[in-house]
């Protein structure tokens, strides 16, 4: 392998249980032109797991046949376990079939064994490095969009505090304030406008508190969610809701506190809109390693598009925009809905995500490329 000091240095994980093949791809690796690669490898789908959810490496190969499981059941459950690295699947035959399969659960290439030789193997992980970057960097403009909209919030509800909000409650203090010197036949028409005016300043609180949550950075994300189910029950009291939250101890970071919150207000709003449902429940488990935030109904449920994309063409921006969300903090929304058995929302983020600061230009190293 050609080496000079401008060599960018990976680091790749290669699951895959017959030690021929790992020879095979070590040898690979050793012709690079375009960087100097290191490998580790995982002979079996236990470890492989393991070494997927630490992220730790620029690109996974991972082995379609792995015994009993595929290489299809590890990338799906290696996303479970939050492992953002791009993934390369690799195979002993070619099926159309599996290619499909794979490409829709994650895989950025399929590669049939036979065919690969070292230029392909360099141009593929090369490939899937570079796509990695372009969705790092759109993650990063949709952490910025979405701080800008909770700055736009935060700016709309002080104003509307502090001016339309003050201004009815002064002027229900002045009426009650004469409201003996007025004469008595007209006292009903003043306790109607007094009960309008109250009705008002209700309207622009709630409105205060969708905009940016009283409860959410004295107190946690916790209790803003069961603040505002106290209110959502007052409106919709037919519906039962049950729930069961970790305590934010305000160890989460405000980012991932907002998009959560977010994320489940969203959800609630579909449910009563579009679901039909009788029970909701809320579920917030915060472990050491990750958050994870589920909101199920017994509603009527939908059938789950194929992609983000097909959603947003229907017209349905809330779930892209939850989508958003999480992506922002580094995590991912799931959707599982059947028609007539409910749905559930699933957002599964980081405990600790550190976003890359965007750059401009574009050869930087980042994303795994750097040792």
């Amino acid at each position: 392998m050609v080496q000079t000091d401008s060599l960018q240095k990976i680091s790749i994980a290669l699951i895959e249980d017959d030690e021929d093949d790992y020879v095979i791809i070590q040898d690979y690796l050793h012709e690079f032109r375009w960087a100097e690669a290191s490998l580790e490898w995982a002979d079996n789908y236990d470890d492989g797991l393991v070494l997927m959810s630490e992220n730790r490496h620029a690109v996974y190969l991972l082995d379609y046949r792995l015994g009993n499981e595929t290489g299809l059941d590890l990338l799906r459950a290696a996303a479970e376990k939050g492992c953002k690295g791009p993934v390369i699947v690799l195979t002993g035959q070619d099926d159309r079939r599996v290619d499909l399969a794979v490409m829709e659960s994650g895989a950025v290439d399929y590669l049939v064994k036979e065919r690969i030789d070292a230029e392909m193997l360099e141009r593929a992980i090369r490939y899937a490095i570079y796509r990695k970057r372009s969705e790092l960097e759109l993650a990063e403009l949709q952490r910025r969009l979405a701080d800008s909209r909770e700055q736009e919030r935060l700016s709309l509800a002080r104003e509307i505090h502090d001016g339309p909000l003050q201004e009815v409650l002064g002027l229900r203090l002045h009426i009650g304030a004469v409201a003996n010197e007025i004469p008595r036949e007209m006292a009903p028409r003043i306790d109607q406008i007094l009960q309008q005016l109250q009705h008002a300043a209700d309207i622009l609180r709630n409105l205060c508190g969708e905009l940016r949550p009283p409860a959410l950075s004295p107190f946690g994300l916790e209790q803003a969610i069961y603040s505002y189910v106290q209110q959502f029950r007052s409106l919709h009291d037919t519906l039962e809701i049950e729930m069961d939250l970790d305590e934010d101890n305000q160890q989460l970071s405000e980012s991932a506190r907002l998009a959560l919150y977010r994320i489940f207000q969203n959800a609630m709003t579909n449910i009563v809109k579009h679901a039909q449902a009788r029970r909701v429940a809320i579920q917030l488990q915060i472990g050491p390693q990750q958050i994870v935030l589920q909101i199920k109904d017994d509603g009527r449920g939908f059938t789950v598009p194929s992609s983000w994309m097909t959603i947003a063409r229907r017209g349905h921006y809330g779930l892209l925009g939850a989508a958003e969300r999480a992506e922002s903090i580094g995590g991912r929304l799931l959707v599982r809905s059947e028609p007539g058995r409910g749905a559930t929302v699933i957002a599964i983020a980081p405990r600790h995500f550190l976003a890359q600061p965007l750059e401009s230009d574009p050869t930087r190293r980042w994303g795994g490329l750097d040792e």
